[in-house]
């Protein structure tokens, strides 16, 4: 083998050496299931509690950047293209389930629409449930979702 075709497998080594959470950071309880890197979120909707939302079995995908130090159980999330869950705070627990919160953009207070999922790694990707919750019509309304997210940035 030539010295150049090389290039490519030192260069892949180099970048997964690089996001990996050292022996000492693993040592220190860092997780490393979830990296920083580029994802794709899904949701499929499961249901409706205000029959006001997609219909049952809706698929909707978003390009999902995670943000973060490699090794670290808080991280963020950003939907590129939902104007309406773009930011995501995501945690990581002892367990190594990965969870997801956010606020409808533009919300604040108790009673903002909320958007929450939690996953758990399956073979090549995460999948689990969420919901996300809003007041309608006067009414507390509900939407439950089947959630994977993956991640498309492998080499």
């Amino acid at each position: 083998m030539s010295p150049r075709s090389l290039l490519p497998l030192v260069a892949a080594l180099l970048c997964a050496s690089a996001a990996a959470p050292s022996p000492a950071a693993r040592a220190q309880g860092a997780q490393t299931v979830l990296g920083p890197g580029m994802y794709v979120f899904q949701t499929r909707t499961r249901g409706a509690t205000c029959d006001d939302d997609e219909a049952t079995g809706y698929v909707s995908t978003f390009i999902a950047p995670v943000h973060g130090v490699p090794g670290s159980r808080e991280m963020r999330m950003t939907l590129t293209n939902s104007q309406y869950w773009p930011t995501w705070q995501v945690t990581i627990d002892a367990q190594d389930r990965v969870t997801g919160e956010a606020t409808l953009a533009g919300a604040s207070g108790p009673s903002a629409p909320r958007n929450r999922f939690t996953v758990s790694w399956q073979r090549d990707r995460f999948v689990g449930t969420g919901a996300r919750t809003y007041r309608s019509s006067g009414r507390e309304c509900r939407v439950e979702y089947d959630a994977l997210l993956r991640q498309i940035d492998l080499l």
